[in-house]
């Protein structure tokens, strides 16, 4: 199933429980931990491939983003780190048109949390 493949594929963005708290530390002042940025990362990766109309994440930047925090892409396709990608695309999911507009903001090829992961179609 082309989705599930994405959904896997794209499992590894930062943030919180929306697209804004990506980029910032959580608001305890702790930095996410590694599997948790990645599941921040690949959630919002599927989400804007399958939701934002205008625009695709790139599969080797986020393959090149995942590795330097020590995960491949297939560690994204099952377990805990998959559910909570999950998780990311429904939260990113309550408000389409913000999520997309955000994810081209600060993953866009100007982006100022992650440069070039998000790409317009």
């Amino acid at each position: 199933m082309r989705a599930a493949l994405y959904i896997a594929t794209l499992m590894c963005l930062a943030a919180a429980r929306t697209p804004a708290s990506a980029e910032a530390p959580a608001a305890s002042g702790i930095p996410p931990s590694r599997s948790e940025t990645a599941a921040k990362l690949a959630g919002l990766a599927g989400f804007v491939n399958l939701f934002c109309p205008a625009l695709r994440s790139d599969p080797d930047r986020l393959k090149a983003v995942v590795g330097s925090l020590g995960y491949e892409m297939p560690d994204l396709e099952t377990g805990d780190l998959r559910l909570a990608a999950h998780g990311y695309i429904e939260a990113y999911r309550k408000n389409v048109p913000d999520s997309c507009a955000r994810a081209s903001a600060l993953f866009g090829t100007a982006g100022t949390v992650v440069p070039g992961l998000v790409l317009p179609r």
